[in-house]
């Protein structure tokens, strides 16, 4: 049985198409760590504006509506793009975008226009901010918490384990927005400006790539950056959660470590 894949003259063309913008387009001359350590601002900047023009594509999303800053491509050219971007040599280039879906839920018109639309054109990097020291993937028992006061919340904790190469712009925060009340019914989930003040980001080296530790020191944050009511936080992060194996953006999965131990390793064989 022959289960060679074959692509029509339309679907080739396309794949040539692709071949010749990344070739045109794509970041040249990164010094990118062999540690899986975090990128210098240098490189950041080169492909964080790499980002931007994919998103004029429609490429960051492809297989995602024309209406949603996607491509709109079917499965077949959505697979084409991939396979020719693949073949670049290039770290992660930054996509979380397993809070997208859950954005356009339970988001306001206005944040959708304001978080989603600058992700889908590259512009901006999110990092997600689930885990913490003390209690890991344990949602239900994390201690950052999240206090109104008039227009604003106050947020204090300390996040980890994120493991992003990028430095962030935005923050998908999970919280306790309400002490007194049962567990998993007093989360709720905010956007924050990742340069407002009170916000620090230390790096942890490991053997092979690094561990981000964000420390929130009470940070305002506007009403409008709460996602959804201020108790649905759990019913959101489970969407999120659900989203982790799934999500069609053209980046590699997030496994930029696995990647630079993989690399690491061969260099070190080289050398040996």
């Amino acid at each position: 049985m022959d289960f060679e894949v074959t692509y029509s003259e339309e679907q080739e063309i396309f794949r040539t198409t692709v071949h010749t913008w990344l070739e045109e387009n794509k970041p040249r001359n990164l010094d990118i760590p062999a540690d899986g350590g975090p990128l210098s601002k240098e490189v950041q900047d080169q492909i964080r504006e790499f980002r931007v023009k994919l998103g004029s594509m429609g490429w960051l999303a492809p297989s995602w509506p024309e209406n949603l800053g996607g491509a709109g491509l079917d499965a077949a050219l959505a697979a084409i793009f991939r396979e020719e971007f693949d073949k670049l040599e290039l770290p992660s280039i930054g996509n979380n975008v397993r809070w997208i879906p859950a954005m356009m839920i339970w988001g306001t018109p206005d944040q959708k226009k304001r978080y989603v639309t600058s992700a889908v054109r590259g512009e901006t990097i999110t990092w997600q901010l689930f885990s913490e020291p003390d209690t890991g993937s344990d949602l239900a028992s994390i201690k950052t918490t999240a206090v109104r006061d008039g227009a604003e919340w106050i947020i204090n904790g300390h996040k980890s384990f994120v493991t992003a190469r990028f430095d962030p712009d935005q923050l998908w925060t999970l919280a306790v927005t309400a002490a007194n009340r049962p567990s998993k019914l007093n989360l709720g989930i905010f956007m924050i400006d990742s340069k407002l003040p009170g916000i620090t980001i230390k790096a942890q080296n490991l053997l092979v790539g690094s561990e981000r530790h964000i420390y929130l020191d009470n940070v305002r944050v506007p009403a409008g950056c709460l996602v959804g009511d201020p108790y649905q936080g759990w019913e959101i992060a489970q969407s999120v959660i659900m989203m982790e194996r799934g999500g069609s953006m053209s980046d590699r999965p997030d496994s930029s470590t696995v990647q630079s131990v993989v690399q690491y390793l061969r260099e070190q064989k080289q050398v040996d």
